[in-house]
């Protein structure tokens, strides 16, 4: 008699143990951590020792990169045992630590800030992701927001001056830049399609080498995100692992990359795909799209759910770049669509399993109505 398949019914990842007995959330994480190395030693690499053999900075300096990312996880670590410690009165704290993947906020917080972040403020923003995002909202499964970004967010709201005059996303073999602005900034304030007389695409690109240094990744940036290459490695090895559905990252960067290219036909470069490539490549959105937005506490569990989420994601990020005073928008954009994952999921995992053909038809056709009406609000407000 064949063996009964078990599954794991708790929260998602959804792992069916009679298929491999030593898979579950724990080689999950590990594996989401190997995902993340390339990038942490790119980053090391493109702040640290390329400036170091430059001669642009000292050996402490070169090491900065890895200490800061190495302090990020490590403060998230002990920020969580202190708490498990003093107000839960945990007795197994080591085994709790390892449930609760402590160190993730904080090496994503890490990952997302600005090279010249001060210490004391990642501090700051690993007590807000650690404490206030994740642990108070009942702990690792229960947050309704992805901790890091909330940290994040609380940071370049609070601090960005700061951070700014510390010398900001720049590493020391940046600070010769004349723009004195990371890529999507500078397109906002010097692009054509924005300001009257301003550069041409070729132009803002050019300030900063080729669309290869964007694809590679040596370009001025958050710590860890601006390598598109080596994002699109980690979302390769994460898909074939089974570490995170395709859904939402495909589906998140197809629709900004159909509806920039669009933005740039109106405009003039309906011709040339540099556009939407610019826009792909540039900022956090490949590192979003890959390793925040997938979250599956803070993400829709359903398949329908996952693919309107990131339809949503896409319209908004679009959205915020371009009619808002953020240059960037992907944080933003994931955070406020956190809100809505339960929500989406109710409405679709129903709409799935439903005999009624018509009422599934007619929440795709609203989702669709809704996406393009955010589009439109987004053209209408360009002047398009």
């Amino acid at each position: 008699m064949t063996e009964q398949k078990r599954f794991s019914l708790t929260k998602e990842p959804y792992i069916r143990k009679a298929d491999n007995k030593n898979y579950g959330t724990s080689v999950m994480m590990r594996d989401f951590v190997i995902a993340l190395l390339p990038l942490i030693l790119f980053a090391w690499y493109k702040n640290g020792l390329a400036p170091y053999l430059n001669g642009d900075c000292g050996f402490l300096e070169m090491l900065y990169p890895l200490i800061f990312v190495l302090v990020g996880g490590l403060t998230t670590y002990f920020l969580e045992g202190f708490y498990y410690v003093v107000f839960l009165k945990e007795k197994n704290i080591q085994d709790k630590l390892h449930q609760s993947f402590a160190l993730i906020p904080g090496i994503l917080l890490a990952m997302v800030l600005p090279l010249h972040t001060p210490l004391w403020i990642l501090f700051i923003g690993a007590i807000f992701a650690s404490i206030i995002a994740k642990l108070l909202a009942g702990g690792f499964g229960y947050n309704i927001f992805n901790p890091a970004l909330i940290g994040y967010l609380f940071i370049v709201t609070a601090f960005y001056g700061v951070i700014t005059n510390n010398g900001g996303y720049f590493n020391p073999s940046e600070l010769s830049l004349t723009t004195g602005a990371t890529p999507l900034t500078f397109f906002r304030g010097n692009h054509e399609l924005f300001v009257e007389g301003g550069k041409t695409l070729s132009e803002v690109i050019s300030t900063y080498g080729s669309l290869g240094n964007f694809f590679i990744g040596t370009i001025p940036g958050a710590m860890a995100e601006t390598s598109s290459l080596l994002c699109l490695v980690g979302l390769a090895y994460l898909l074939i692992r089974k570490v995170i559905n395709w859904r939402i990252p495909v589906i998140y960067l197809g629709t900004v990359f159909v509806l920039t290219y669009l933005i740039g036909a109106f405009n003039g470069y309906a011709l040339d795909l540099r556009f939407p490539l610019f826009n792909m490549f540039s900022g956090g959105l490949l590192f979003g799209a890959i390793f925040m937005a997938t979250e599956p506490v803070t993400s829709p569990r359903t398949p329908n759910g996952k693919i309107v989420f990131a339809l949503f994601l896409g319209v908004l990020t679009v959205m915020l770049r371009y009619i808002s005073n953020m240059s960037e928008g992907v944080a933003s954009s994931i955070l406020f669509m956190n809100m809505f994952a339960p929500i989406i999921d109710n409405i679709f995992a129903k709409v799935r399993v439903s005999d009624n053909k018509k009422k599934m038809v007619v929440s795709y056709v609203v989702t669709g109505i809704m996406v393009f009406a955010i589009f439109g609000f987004t053209l209408l407000q360009m002047g398009v």
